[in-house]
């Protein structure tokens, strides 16, 4: 597995609370927030307690690793509460975690909040490349933390185009939405409660975090992304980008400056990983 990442501010903000994490097979993207520091302390915080704890195991089931890396990302929950306690200043403070592991020629992707994970195809032969426009949007609000709709609710899994495929789904309010019918996908980006997220962790009181196992194939592209790629890019866009680009640095800064270009509303971070062989 070869990986790549980078983090930008942004265009319109001051400090950058997202952190992420490559250390050799596990892969993660932290978006904090709270304020103030808080929200670097709270991702940074969820980054070392869960790769801390993800280095005591080794592979004797599916279960087995699932459960520990539940376990890992409830530990990091635990300790941003503890945090927060002890410190008022730090007071409400969280971060969405996407993390993925590889294993042989799968993934596990244990994820809370709304930022994602997507993987991508080689191109076939005769398909373009080109890269299509981008739209501007207006994502100016603050992230906050709302209750789900309703929890009985089950997510479906993500939603898949020709040569990407979103296998995450957010835990947020404009999802729940999708999910229940009120909403068209294509309107998440622009409805007024975009940045509302429904998890988070260091306020886990309900659903904790959501897995899931991906079987991938030479040459796949990984992503994992704060929202702030993806909420100023489509997914097109991004499937373009990989495609077109020469190696995976390179994909992660022209993915940073498409959403910059765009307006860079929020903190952006990417990581890309290519599986050469399985």
């Amino acid at each position: 597995m070869k990986t790549a990442g980078l983090t930008d501010f942004g265009r319109t903000r001051s400090n950058n609370e997202d952190t992420f994490l490559i250390d050799d097979t596990l892969l993660i993207v932290a978006d904090g927030m709270g304020g103030a520091a808080a929200g670097e302390i709270a991702s940074s915080l969820a980054v070392e307690v869960i790769s801390g704890y993800m280095k005591k195991i080794s592979y004797s089931s599916d279960k087995n690793i699932t459960q520990h890396m539940e376990m890992a990302i409830l530990k990091a929950d635990s300790e941003i509460k503890k945090q927060s306690v002890e410190k008022p200043d730090l007071s409400g403070m969280g971060t969405t975690i996407m993390a993925s592991l590889h294993l042989d020629n799968r993934l596990l992707i244990g994820y809370v909040g709304d930022s994602r994970a997507y993987i991508i195809s080689p191109p076939k032969k005769n398909t373009s490349t080109a890269i299509p426009s981008v739209t501007k949007y207006d994502t100016n609000a603050e992230t906050a933390v709302f209750k789900k709709l309703d929890d009985s609710q089950k997510l479906p899994s993500g939603k898949a185009k020709e040569g990407i495929r979103r296998v995450t789904s957010d835990h947020s309010v404009v999802m729940d939405l999708v999910n229940s019918g009120v909403i068209g996908e294509e309107e998440i980006r622009t409805h007024p409660l975009r940045n509302r997220i429904t998890r988070c962790v260091g306020n886990l009181t309900g659903p904790g975090p959501d897995f899931v196992w991906h079987d991938i194939s030479v040459n796949d592209t990984l992503i994992l992304c704060s929202d702030g790629l993806w909420e100023m890019i489509y997914e097109d866009l991004i499937l373009a980008i990989v495609n077109s680009s020469s190696n995976l640095e390179e994909i992660c800064k022209r993915l940073i400056d498409a959403a910059n270009n765009a307006g860079g509303a929020d903190n952006i971070t990417v990581i890309a990983a290519q599986f050469d062989k399985i």
